[in-house]
């Protein structure tokens, strides 16, 4: 005869059923109020908020199984099949890319709430029932964390392959120093820029050997730093290898880290090398190819100074003493005015290989008033610029140590350039004022503004960037913003340019009031 009332396994199951929601509300809190939880948990709830009402399922699932197992005298299919049904969700439903500590830190609060919740209210599992329930614990558990493990590795083995992929396609080494014993491990490309075979041993002493001499304590200081906590493990250096077996120089780019344990020592090293000599052969045939231009226009312009010399005195003399016709005189005014405009070319042409060879332009200060210097370039160049305005607005004092001729040179230079890009029918403003203990002198004209990549290289000689869609008026070779920016360095201050097409271009030089050092 049956016994009276419901089974055992009902009531028990319809018992834990009745506290699920209080069960899940007290794990959820319990989870977010762990100081273990990572921020990511106390913002956005558990990570196995999915996960656990239906493991909660499956535990009731378990227990009525063993307790129908217990009365049946040891029938045990049931539960071992309510176990499959565990593990075959939790293999499901595992977070991937979660942190698998926090994922057991969950379950584990789970168990533990689940516990207080039978004793409070006044569920009593036996031992089988305990037993139970930390198996099926337990089993979700083992499951999460191999389902994690197994995903982690599926995607760190994904990003190794691309990483492969990458650094074979860009021709990127990576190396690997362990900075205890001294061993490195290079992959093939590290191998191949270094020149070593790839059955040959590789350590820090081969790595040294492998340096060009000229490079090696250069090289050697600067793994030293990267040991020191303090600079960061930071690794960046460009140097020469001269291949241990095929005796090829190389220039290589290296880039690392290194890392430290707790103690703040010195453990690991990695990073990448990349073949650099190319890269560096053009910069030594483009620094060449500099240096030859500098040196032929500077021998020309010495050449050509002499013969020019001779037309401008023979110019001179023809205007003064020639009785010459209106018309030979305009001749002769011509040539003398092309000369002019040839020796200042020429001059431009010396200053430039001066800059390059010997630093700066040379300059001579001397006790001056800034006011006139400008007065007078300003001047003169009213006098062949007619069809553009130039206003001269001064405030202040004027008075400082200046080389008048190059302060003349640099204004001219920068009003030139001014007038060349103006609009049409627009002045060109000139402002001489102090500040502190420099004077200001500002040079502005309305006209298209120039690009902002173009603003970098602007005071680079030889250019003749185009502004808006039309480039200069001038005919010079693009060297004269270089030269009125050297000129301005040579007494010690600087020229910076402000360029809106709502405002027009302003060129602002900044030269120190003080006694700047002569450089001859």
């Amino acid at each position: 005869m049956d016994d009276a009332g419901p089974p055992v396994e009902t009531s028990l199951a319809a018992r834990l059923r009745s506290c699920k929601r209080d069960v899940l509300e007290r794990w959820a809190r319990r989870v977010l109020d762990d100081p273990r939880a990572v921020a990511a948990q106390r913002k956005g709830g558990p990570v196995l908020v999915d996960e656990v009402p239906r493991l909660f399922e499956d535990l009731i699932e378990a227990l009525a199984a063993s307790r129908r197992a217990e009365l049946r005298a040891g029938e045990d299919a049931a539960l071992q099949s309510a176990y499959e049904r565990v593990e075959d969700h939790a293999r499901l439903h595992a977070v991937q890319g979660c942190c698998i500590a926090a994922a057991l830190r969950e379950l584990s609060h789970l168990r533990a709430v689940l516990i207080e919740e039978c004793a409070a209210q006044g569920i009593s599992l036996g031992v089988r029932e305990a037993q139970v329930l930390h198996a099926v614990v337990d089993a979700s558990m083992w499951t999460n964390a191999l389902e994690i493990e197994t995903a982690t590795r599926a995607a760190l083995e994904d990003s190794a392959a691309r990483l492969r992929l990458a650094t074979q396609a860009g021709g990127v080494g990576v190396w690997d120093y362990d900075t205890v014993t001294g061993k490195l491990r290079w992959d093939d490309r590290c191998r191949q820029v270094s020149g070593v075979d790839p059955e040959t041993d590789v350590d820090y002493e081969l790595f040294i050997s492998a340096i060009h001499p000229d490079d090696r304590v250069r090289v050697q200081d600067a793994v030293l730093r990267s040991q020191d906590p303090e600079s960061g493990g930071e690794y960046s250096i460009e140097y020469r290898l001269v291949g241990l077996c095929d005796r090829i120089e190389r220039w290589v780019c290296v880039q690392g880290r290194a890392f430290f344990d707790a103690a703040g020592r010195s453990v690991r090293m990695i990073g990448t090398v990349i073949d650099i000599s190319d890269r560096k052969r053009a910069e030594a045939e483009r620094l060449e190819e500099l240096a030859f231009r500098d040196r032929f226009l500077g021998a020309l312009s010495h050449y050509l100074r002499t013969p020019l010399t001779s037309v401008t005195l023979a110019a001179s003399v023809l205007m003064h003493h020639g009785n010459l016709t209106p018309r030979q005189a305009r001749s002769v005014e011509r040539i003398a005015a092309s000369a002019r405009r040839m020796a200042r070319t020429i001059e431009d042409l010396l200053d430039v290989t001066r800059s390059r060879f010997g630093g700066s332009i040379p300059i001579a200060p001397s006790p001056g008033n800034l006011h006139l210097i400008c007065k007078g370039a300003i001047d003169e160049l009213r006098a062949v610029q007619a069809e553009v305005p130039i206003r001269l607005d001064v405030h202040g004092s004027g008075a400082g140590q200046w080389d008048p001729e190059r302060v003349a040179q640099m204004v001219t230079n920068l009003v030139q350039n001014a007038v060349d890009y103006a609009d049409p029918g627009s002045a060109v403003e000139v402002a001489i004022r102090a500040r502190g203990e420099d004077v200001l002198i500002e040079v502005h004209n309305d006209g298209p503004a120039i690009a902002p990549e173009l603003l970098e290289t602007l005071f680079d000689p030889w250019q003749q960037a185009p502004v808006g869609e039309r480039t200069s008026r001038g005919r010079g070779l693009g060297l004269g913003l270089f030269i009125a920016h050297e000129i301005a360095k040579a007494h010690g201050g600087a020229i910076e340019v402000e360029s809106k097409a709502e405002r027009g271009t302003t060129f602002t030089a900044r030269l120190p009031r003080g006694v700047a050092e002569a450089r001859c």
